[in-house]
Order: structure tokens, then C-alpha cells, then sequence
């Protein structure tokens, strides 16, 4: 049966934006809530982009200066949030589970991160913000860099064209500070509860990868970064040594490669090394990182440390803040084990930490 979830975004995006005036990076929302062979596939490009609206400068401020700042954030955030859910799927192949989004609702097809899919020409079930189950088909895979496609078989129930679908825009204009939103089923899809909205920063730009500071867990692979236009921007591959050091395939990666995408080609190398990653969130503080959360099942949960903790030491290197700690942690590898001095309760503490990988 199909469950009907309703969706406030009003409320959902006050709440995401409470914290802007007091300089917290982000903030994470719950909204409660026959196999195809490439010759079967007519090639197109995917739907153009319009050129996009400037934004105004409050979108480009690390935090609102005053409540107008705030209020015509607000008003942008919660015009976008109900397309950005609605457009958001879950991607599941086989055991492997992750997120997509529907770029386009007339060919049905969704872009997601290539380690979601594994394989070229397998069945996928995809799973709408609603609830509602389709039949999916993978494409093709670009394993270097990440990127993924899949497409929905025409034997679904439900009318693809009807669909929210988003448009992709163009990362030549993303610039370092922008703002932008993340969706996605973080630990998987969830009955009841619609894709996760979550807003932060670019960090930075490169030709193959974007970085944020949006929050990101597994289960948020693959789903949409969108510039606070709407259009997808990147989606979302790996999580870095904390859960809001993020980075995201552009989507020029698909839009370079969509003939190789549509007719199901499979190439590319999974990159060489794995970022290695401790799992904990922090704040800068004049002693070193103070942790706020610590991810469960991580490298840090399981060697004992805490919230409110404040990393102080990662072997001889002296920690600052949180950008510190994981550029430290990013020079090593997964499996290496690392000292990890801190403060608790006013004493100084030491604990091992073998560090793990993020896929």
C-alpha cells in the first residue's frame, strides 16, 4: 500500500536555519513521511540547462549578517525543499542500497554514484520519497570517478512522466562558501520517513570533485548536492576522515560521458587509496577540536572517545580545529593506527585509534 508522508517544509526549514544566526555549519533535518539491453536504448543528452538566476549575496555569507539575511534564506530553502525530496529516490542493487536522483521523467533516468550500482545491466529497485517501489535497470558506470546511471524499466505501474525530474546545472559557476542543500536516506531508506534534508558549504572546486561541509552518512551516497537554484550540482561519493567533510562528483562527469553512460559502458579504475576516516564532527576551539558527535561504528566510537572531548594531539601533529584534524587524518592510510591525545574532564587523556575507510 502506498503511504502518503507529509511534508512541512516550512517547519522542517525553520529548523534548519535556527542555527545559522549562532554560526553552526549545518544542521540535519528529518521530513517525516523487462531488463534493458544497451541497444535498447536510444541515446540522448540530458535535458539542457537554462541559464540560472544570480543569487544575491546572502547566499555567498558564511552566516547571515541580520534577520532579512535570514528570512530570504528561508524563503528560497523552503521553495526548493519539496522538489529536492520529491525528486530523491532510493537506490537498491542486489545487497548494496544507496540514493539517486530522477534528472529525467520522460526516459526515466537517474544519475547516482557508480559504487552504489556496481555493475552495468543489473535490476534495481528504486524507491520514491513516497514510499511507492519501481523496477530500475543499471546503465553505465564510470568507476574512476564515481558516477552512475541508472534507468527505469517501462513495465513500472507507475507513470514515470508524473515524476518530479530536476535539471543539472552548471559547476562553472559554483564558487567556494556558496551555499547549497544535500538530500538523501541516510542508513539506508527508512519506511515512513522521506529523504533527509541537509544544508552546508562548498569548501572547494576541482574539475572531477566537489567538497562540502554538509553532513553525509552511508545511505547518502549517491544522492544530490543542489545549488540553491534547484539544479544538481554533484552527487554525493565519499565521506572524508568526519562526517561533514564531503565530497561529490560534479555533474559535468555525466554530462561529459553520457553517450558512454546510456549505452551502458563500464570503465574507469576505482581510485588508487582510500581516504582513511576517524567518524567524528567537532568545533574550533582555543584548546584544539572539541567533538560534538562521534559517528556509531567508527574508528573513534570503538577506541572510547566522546562528545566533549577535545582533540588536542594525532601523534606529533598538533590539532587547531576540525579543518586541521582531517587534512592530519587524510595523510594517513586506512588501517594505520594512531595516537590520539585529548581532553576529558580536564585531564589529559591518550587512546589508539586505527583508522578505517570510507567506500
Amino acid at each position: 500500500m502506498r503511504q502518503t508522508l507529509k511534508i512541512n517544509t516550512r517547519t522542517a526549514v525553520t529548523v534548519m536555519l535556527r542555527s545559522l544566526l549562532t554560526g553552526a555549519v549545518i544542521v540535519a533535518v528529518g521530513f517525516s513521511t523487462a531488463p534493458l539491453s544497451a541497444q535498447d536504448v536510444k541515446v540522448q543528452k540530458p535535458v539542457s540547462v537554462a541559464p540560472a538566476a544570480k543569487l544575491s549575496e546572502v547566499f555567498f555569507k558564511t552566516v547571515p549578517d541580520s534577520l532579512e539575511d535570514l528570512q530570504e534564506i528561508e524563503r528560497q530553502v523552503t521553495s526548493l525543499t519539496r522538489m529536492a525530496i520529491e525528486s530523491t529516490v532510493s537506490v537498491r542493487v542486489g545487497e548494496a542500497q544507496g540514493s539517486g536522483v530522477i534528472i529525467d521523467n520522460k526516459a526515466g533516468y537517474i544519475l547516482t554514484a557508480a559504487h552504489v550500482i556496481g555493475l552495468a545491466q543489473k535490476n534495481a529497485t528504486i524507491i520514491l520519497h513516497d514510499g511507492r517501489t519501481l523496477k530500475g535497470r543499471t546503465m553505465g558506470l564510470n568507476r574512476g570517478l564515481d558516477a552512475g546511471l541508472v534507468k527505469l524499466v517501462e513495465d513500472n505501474e507507475v507513470d514515470i512522466s508524473k515524476l518530479s525530474a530536476v535539471k543539472m546545472g552548471d559547476i562553472s559557476e559554483i564558487e567556494a562558501g556558496e551555499w547549497v542543500m544535500a538530500t538523501g536516506h541516510p542508513n539506508g531508506y527508512q519506511s515512513g520517513r522521506a529523504p533527509v534534508v541537509r544544508l552546508g558549504r562548498i569548501v572547494s572546486r576541482k574539475k572531477h570533485l566537489l567538497q562540502t561541509d554538509c553532513t553525509l552518512i552511508g545511505g547518502d551516497s549517491g544522492g544530490p548536492l543542489f545549488n540553491m537554484q534547484g539544479q544538481v550540482v554533484g552527487i554525493h561519493s565519499r565521506i572524508g576522515p568526519s562526517t561533514s567533510w564531503n565530497f561529490h562528483i560534479p555533474v559535468s562527469a555525466f554530462q561529459d560521458d553520457w553517450e558512454k553512460l546510456v549505452s551502458g559502458d563500464m570503465w574507469g579504475a576505482k581510485p588508487l587509496g582510500q581516504n582513511a576516516v576517524l567518524g567524528v564532527n567537532g568545533e574550533d576551539t582555543d584548546r584544539g577540536c572539541k567533538v560534538t558527535a562521534v559517528t556509531r561504528g567508527f574508528p573513534a566510537e570503538i577506541a572510547g572517545l566522546q562528545a566533549d572531548d577535545i582533540i588536542i594531539q594525532l601523534n606529533d601533529e598538533k590539532i587547531t580545529g576540525i579543518e586541521q584534524l582531517a587534512e592530519v587524518v587524510q595523510q594517513y592510510k586506512p588501517g594505520q593506527t594512531v595516537q590520539i591525545t585529548f581532553i576529558r574532564a580536564g585531564k589529559n587523556m591518550t587512546f589508539e585509534v586505527q583508522l578505517a575507510a570510507r567506500d
